[in-house]
């Protein structure tokens, strides 16, 4: 590593602008995986709540498969026949509300039938409301019930942070839902065991966990755009990177050839070169996810952020690994120095 760190030192300031777009790439990263966790926590917390068990989840269909969440809708008819193919099915319900708090907030009303819980979320008494983090924020933690579609209802307690469609959730007993949101018909899908799963009719349909977060429309748009974007800056750190490399190689092929000619082996010299873009990786990734985690942690109440291993770790690893590998697809100047052309030159 001898004539990598002399080389860093020499020519610090080419060194210092690569490892400076490392850290803004790594900055833009990180920063767009954790923009991404806060805005799907933001979208389907209260469907992934649901989805925490083992059940899977009867929705209305098309013939192109599930019906969008937002406009799902089950008859008495069809809930049913799901409840007699399978006792132990728990109907559930997913609407958009507005409270009635002289503001009308909005915020989405998340149902739980008898028989619950499903997944984490178990309702409440008929005529009470469970409050998530959001409601209490806007309405005060203090607040002992709640005004929603002109008629009062009791606050039982907490439901965590729960949201639906960038919007606070109350959950509710499947009655009082029904009330709320008399368009969402007799419940919007069910939760059946998976054992029992296969036995949907005509205009239904079984989809698990997963599948009920995708069925909404807005979350699948919102995340298939920021990580095609997380995708494209993956692939330009590996590029940017590479190209640095491939360059400085050429540049100093021949001060290679005579360390070569002086004895020094071609593993020895791609290691020093690898071992050069290491170094700068680790310095640009670790300083730009860095400033990532503490823009995160300073602004998480003012943006939908998420710090997590997922997007500090996971992101610093990659590029890692996406960059060591840009800069080992640039070392065939380095491979392919000549020892006896630098002699001769030098001559």
């Amino acid at each position: 590593m001898f004539f990598a760190l002399r080389d860093l030192r020499t020519a610090r300031g080419r060194f210092a602008l690569i490892t400076g777009v490392v850290l803004l790439l790594s900055v833009l990263v990180a920063g767009l995986l954790g923009l991404t966790a806060g805005l799907a926590h933001q979208s389907v917390s209260a469907l992934r709540a649901l989805g925490s068990g083992d059940s899977d989840f009867v929705l209305p269909a098309d013939e192109d498969g599930a019906v969008d969440l937002d406009r799902a809708a089950l008859t008495g008819e069809q809930l049913d026949r799901v409840t007699a193919a399978d006792p132990s099915a728990v109907p559930v319900g997913v609407a958009r509300i507005r409270v009635d708090d002289g503001t009308e907030t909005g915020a989405s009303a998340v149902a739980v039938g008898l028989g619950g819980p499903v997944g984490s979320l178990t309702p409440p008494s008929p005529g009470e409301v469970l409050t998530s983090t959001g409601v209490d924020d806007e309405l005060g933690a203090e607040a002992t019930e709640l005004r929603i579609e002109g008629g009062a209802l009791g606050v039982a307690g907490s439901a965590g942070d729960l949201w639906h469609s960038h919007t606070p959730v109350v959950v509710t007993d499947l009655a009082t839902w029904r009330e709320l949101a008399p368009r969402g018909g007799a419940a919007t899908a069910v939760a059946v065991s998976s054992a029992s799963s296969g036995s949907t009719t005509a205009g239904l349909t079984v989809v698990d966990p997963e599948g009920l977060v995708s069925s909404l429309p807005s979350h699948r748009a919102e995340n298939t755009s920021l990580n095609t974007m997380t995708y494209m800056l993956l692939a330009v750190t590996a590029l940017v990177v590479g190209a640095f490399f491939a360059v400085w190689g050429m540049q100093r092929r021949r001060d290679i050839a005579v360390i070569k000619a002086l004895g020094a082996s071609t593993a020895t010299v791609v290691r020093d070169s690898v071992g050069q873009a290491a170094i700068v990786l680790a310095v640009g990734i670790g300083t730009g996810v860095g400033i990532a985690a503490l823009f995160g942690a300073v602004a998480g109440g003012a943006v939908p952020y998420i710090v997590s291993p997922a997007t500090t770790v996971f992101p610093a690893a990659l590029l890692a690994v996406l960059g060591l590998a840009g800069a080992a697809v640039s070392l065939r100047p380095v491979v392919t120095a000549d020892p006896a052309t630098a002699l001769g030159a030098l001559r």
